[in-house]
């Protein structure tokens, strides 16, 4: 059984080299500063030639021969990553429409998902899904705990893009998979139900972010045991703390594993309101 945080680290581009030598059969300037001028003979009343006239460093030369080069390098460093980011962005938001289509209308449950990112005292990134869910008359946003162990930075952004926001406590279970993340009051999300049941066999979706873009599944439940529910549906690294809604969009669980064969593992939703409810903070890096 597999977790399913996605890990996305990144390494910085990598350093560009240059060389250059001086050509030995470049001309001198002359008096006048003009190629192949002579200098003024002795007692001609004109001023020597100063002798370091023209004279460049090696250092000097090899710049002014490369100075294109590197400005054109330089822009192009700029320009990469700028252009990553638009092309990463454009797909979000291109599946976050299909998301948005295949619900829809029930599009309006994608306003209740986040996407997780965070950073662990290591340096180490990860990302994973996290919705929010209504327990005692209040809304959680709730995760995977593995999603978030040992975070020295987190922050979540909704489904159709945008800036991220910065996560202010996370808390943890210790009965189950699941952590909550405390935003402020303004912050949070629409919360979904939980549900009144779970029946073996019965239609049920998942909305979560693997891959770090939002996806929709469908499927059914597939096998009922204590503590857990395995569902037919391919699940993929970064659906961790997916929610799994019934056919009304009511919560009946949410995801923290999957099989060798990719089906998905949940935390059935009465074991996923107990770990809300006893979930306690954590230390962050010290």
């Amino acid at each position: 059984m597999n977790r399913l945080s996605e890990s996305d680290e990144q390494s910085p581009p990598p350093g560009e080299r240059h060389a250059g030598e001086h050509d030995p059969g470049e001309p001198e300037a002359g008096v006048d500063g003009e190629p192949g001028a002579r200098p003024a003979p002795p007692g001609s009343g004109v001023a020597p030639e100063d002798d370091l006239v023209g004279y460049q460093t090696s250092m000097a030369r090899f710049f002014s021969r490369t100075r294109l080069w590197l400005g054109t390098l330089v822009v192009v460093a700029m320009l990469i990553p700028i252009g990553g980011w638009v092309v990463d962005r454009y797909l979000f938001a291109v599946a976050g429409d299909s998301v948005e289509d295949a619900l829809g209308d029930e599009a309006e449950l994608t306003a209740a998902m986040r996407l997780v990112r965070s950073v662990d005292c290591g340096g180490s990134s990860r990302s994973g899904s996290a919705f929010a869910l209504e327990v005692d008359g209040r809304a959680w946003l709730v995760t995977n705990r593995h999603v978030v162990d040992d975070a020295r930075s987190t922050i979540v952004q909704p489904l159709e893009g945008g800036p991220g926001v910065q996560v202010r406590e996370v808390r943890v279970a210790t009965s189950a998979d699941v952590a909550v993340l405390l935003l402020d009051e303004d912050e949070l999300p629409p919360a979904l139900p939980v549900a009144d049941e779970v029946r073996l066999g019965q239609p049920i979706r998942t909305i979560g972010f693997p891959g770090a873009r939002p996806a929709f599944r469908a499927g059914r439940v597939d096998r009922l045991e204590p503590g857990r529910m395995l569902i037919a549906l391919e699940v993929g690294a970064g659906a961790s703390g997916s929610p799994v809604l019934d056919e009304d969009g009511a919560v009946v669980g949410q995801v923290f594993a999957r099989t060798e064969d990719d089906r998905g593992v949940a935390t059935p939703y009465e074991d996923l309101v107990a770990a809300v409810q006893g979930a306690s903070p954590v230390e962050g890096c010290g």
